[in-house]
């Protein structure tokens, strides 16, 4: 029995994708439909995955963590008996796949990351996160529902309505408790840019073009640490949520990627 809800597609080597907060990993079902084997996972609390607190108490955690998720992803692959995965994360999955590199780096065939940050928060940043938390603890989990504006492309509002809504809808869907458990997580989250100063296997960067929360100087600062030529790679008209802005364009990305084209 595995820790985390799943979904896998193919067979072979999967590229494991793991989703931002405070989605799911449904947020990847566009994007699924364009690859050949596909693994995704919820993240304690979201989706069909147990809440954080009940994955806490199956590792012995004394505080929300993603180092927790990650130690049940990789318990999980060992269930399924996957010793090899090509790894994604878009914004907090970013973060978590570092995670699971640092403490399975044999696990991982290539790192991909998606508009995400994988230092810690600022400590004005950290903050805000645990004032979110504070009042998902009391069922109010508003602070997420502007991320619709402040985080998607304006394209995105005006040219795909339906997608606009779809994210609107996803965001109001959250819930009290698995925020707080992921905002506390999230809060806590240690810097981990580091790993990629030694990082020996291929390495691609993709943001949106619109994504305030990770700039292009974010994403060249990473590359530039890279001791090999990694690949970095736009999105235009797409903020931070691109699988679900831009789901065929980030899926051709991550198709050549697996590839080695």
């Amino acid at each position: 029995m595995t820790y985390l809800s799943y979904r896998m597609t193919g067979s072979g080597t999967p590229l494991l994708l793991l989703h931002a907060m405070p989605l799911d990993s449904t947020m990847y079902d566009e994007v699924c439909g364009h690859l050949d084997t596909v693994l995704t996972v919820d993240a304690p609390g979201f989706g069909k995955s147990p809440s954080g607190s009940e994955i806490d108490s199956k590792f012995g955690a004394t505080a929300p963590s993603l180092d927790t998720m990650a130690e049940a992803v990789i318990a999980d692959l060992e269930e399924m008996g996957i010793d090899r995965v090509f790894l994604g994360g878009l914004s907090m999955g970013g973060a978590v796949a570092v995670s699971i590199l640092e403490k399975a780096p044999d696990l991982v065939a290539g790192l991909v990351l998606m508009d995400t940050n994988i230092g810690a928060d600022a400590p004005e940043a950290g903050e805000k996160r645990l004032e979110a938390a504070n009042k998902a603890d009391d069922g109010d989990v508003s602070s997420v529902y502007v991320m619709a504006d402040t985080m998607t492309s304006p394209v995105t509002k005006e040219a795909r309505p339906e997608v606009y809504a779809d994210i609107s809808r996803r965001l109001h869907e959250v819930q009290g408790p698995s925020l707080a458990w992921m905002q506390r997580a999230m809060a806590a989250r240690p810097d981990r840019r580091h790993l990629i100063d030694t990082l020996d296997i291929p390495l691609l960067l993709i943001r949106g073009e619109d994504d305030a929360s990770c700039t292009a100087e974010m994403m060249e600062g990473l590359a530039g640490r890279y001791q090999g030529s990694a690949t970095v790679a736009t999105i235009t008209s797409a903020g931070h949520f691109t699988a679900l802005e831009t789901p065929g364009e980030l899926a051709g990305l991550l198709s050549e990627f697996v590839s080695g084209k």
